[in-house]
């Protein structure tokens, strides 16, 4: 499998074991702890409650009615913080899924529209799977993101300000790889 061709996902110890993911409110009725832990981390902002709720263009589903994968190999994301921020980020495990996998999905790329706020069309694409390329360097609005906290003396989601792949899922994980985003 190259890199190229997959999305990535993080693998955490609620879904080591998964054969397929779901998006996150499919997690209410299957794992309700795994979902009030996910859902938890949309409690901290006015903006970031709206988001449970944003309605996702094209593919006709809300925030938490699909799956976020990353077209950005996660090394990438890992050595932008080392970098930029000077930060060694312990080890973490992603399923590299290849995107031939996917079902129906769009590429997301938040540059219009404000968190909370409802996605401008203009945002959305459809996936083109036979042109697909992941990215192995971050994308300019991340590295100005992950500067900012840097000198704020902060940390955040590592993902911010980068493209996002999404899908209703679910995302089968039988042909996907294990990683650490310490290896290219």
């Amino acid at each position: 499998m190259t890199p190229e061709r997959c999305v990535f996902h993080s693998r955490t110890t609620h879904n080591a074991d998964a054969d397929e993911l779901h998006p996150l409110s499919a997690l209410e009725r299957t794992d309700p702890r795994a979902f009030a832990a996910a859902i938890a981390k949309y409690d901290d902002t006015p903006e970031r409650r709206r988001l449970r709720e944003t309605w996702i263009p094209v593919l006709e589903a809300t925030w938490t009615g699909v799956v976020f994968l990353s077209p950005i190999q996660p090394h990438a994301i890992r050595e932008a913080w080392r970098a930029i921020a000077g930060v060694e980020l312990p080890a973490q495990e992603f399923w590299a899924i290849p995107v031939d996998d996917l079902g129906p999905a769009v590429v997301f790329d938040r540059h219009l529209s404000s968190t909370g706020d409802p996605i401008d069309p203009q945002e959305i694409e459809v996936l083109d799977v036979a042109a697909y390329r992941s990215r192995d360097e971050t994308t300019p609005r991340n590295a100005r993101w992950i500067d900012q906290l840097a000198r704020a003396g902060k940390r955040g989601a590592w993902f911010n300000g980068t493209l996002h792949i999404l899908t209703k899922g679910p995302v089968p994980l039988h042909s996907a790889e294990v990683i650490d985003w310490r290896a290219p």
